[in-house]
């Protein structure tokens, strides 16, 4: 069925479809893409590839950290990664063939996931919920304080002055980066099913933060909630596969990322798919296309037309890729 969708800014009618066009080498953990280049966790080291040519990216350099990256966010020619138990690790990539440590912040706990925004980044920590810290410095960062979730923080993710947690079992946590004193949550939300991954999107260029955030539960359940009023978010609908039953998994981490209209999601349990969903009606999210892959899927980035996707070898005596990139055709 031929399909109108908003995807990175164009609209266009036909059949939407995945097209594999490349890989990178595994094993990988996280992966980040922007305009230029894929940054590509695997353990302790982050290795940075040359996106010239998007169907075969080049290894430009790399740089090992004392222990595993857990999280990879890129502002400009600074990255930030979620460094387990030492926190947050900042790296000028200025050189991507001699990319240089600026600065380890520790936050205690295991750091999770990073996301930046301006001169803030902020940290899903398993142990303190949400680290708040100043990086307008990125060789010096300063912490801005902490919000204790709930439950055990996994993800998180920034959109202009304001952040979006999750944490098991406690939920969805908004809280205002612009604020100062002790931080706390504007508004807060629980979940049908386990939260695991979170992810948003800015509809509407005045506000302050998102519109829309998406929750993805450790069982595949995709959550949509509208947070135009960060003090009173609102419920909108839910997505899981149609040939993907509840299984009862707690531990997972599917992976959804808005992107114009369209949610992408990939989830670690058969059957192994990356999937788009059109959610131009915010009430009725809808299946529009999916690729089967031939190993477990986990992080998930776009750059343009493209989708880097980390799949896991199902068998580790096969030499499978690490990163598998796909072209986006809506």
């Amino acid at each position: 069925m031929c399909q109108w969708l908003a995807f990175g800014g164009i609209i266009l009618a036909q059949q939407p479809t995945f097209e594999a066009i490349g890989t990178i080498p595994g094993p990988a953990t996280t992966v980040y893409a922007n305009e230029t280049h894929v940054f590509v966790s695997d353990g302790p080291t982050l290795k940075i590839y040359d996106l010239s040519d998007p169907s075969s990216p080049k290894f430009t350099g790399s740089y090992t950290f004392p222990q595993n990256v857990y999280g990879i966010k890129v502002q400009d020619t600074t990255a930030y990664a979620a460094v387990d138990f030492l926190g947050l690790g900042v790296l000028d990539v200025s050189d991507p063939s001699n990319p240089t440590l600026l600065s380890l912040f520790e936050t205690g706990g295991q750091a999770l996931s990073v996301d930046v925004s301006g001169n803030t980044a902020v940290v899903a920590n398993r142990l303190s919920g949400l680290e708040i810290v100043d990086i307008s410095q990125p060789a010096a960062p300063v912490s801005k304080g902490a919000y204790y979730t709930e439950g055990y923080a996994t993800d998180v993710v920034a959109i202009g002055t304001v952040a979006y947690v999750v944490d098991r079992p406690g939920g969805l946590s908004i809280v205002d980066l612009s604020k100062t004193g002790e931080p706390s949550a504007e508004g807060t939300h629980g979940m049908t099913e386990r939260p695991a991954t979170i992810t948003a999107s800015k509809l509407n260029a005045g506000a302050p933060g998102a519109n829309l955030v998406g929750v993805m539960s450790t069982d595949a359940l995709l959550e949509l909630f509208d947070v135009s009023d960060p003090t009173s978010p609102i419920a909108l609908s839910t997505y899981r596969h149609p040939e993907r039953p509840p299984l009862g998994q707690n531990i997972a981490s599917p992976r959804t990322i808005l992107n114009g209209s369209l949610a992408f999601i990939t989830d670690a349990n058969p059957p192994f798919l990356i999937q788009a969903v059109d959610f131009s009606d915010v009430n009725n999210p809808d299946f529009v296309a999916s690729y089967d892959l031939s190993g477990s899927p986990s992080y998930i980035s776009i750059s343009d037309s493209f989708v880097f996707l980390v799949v896991k070898n199902l068998k580790p005596e096969e030499n499978g890729p690490g990163i598998l990139i796909l072209r986006f055709k809506p």
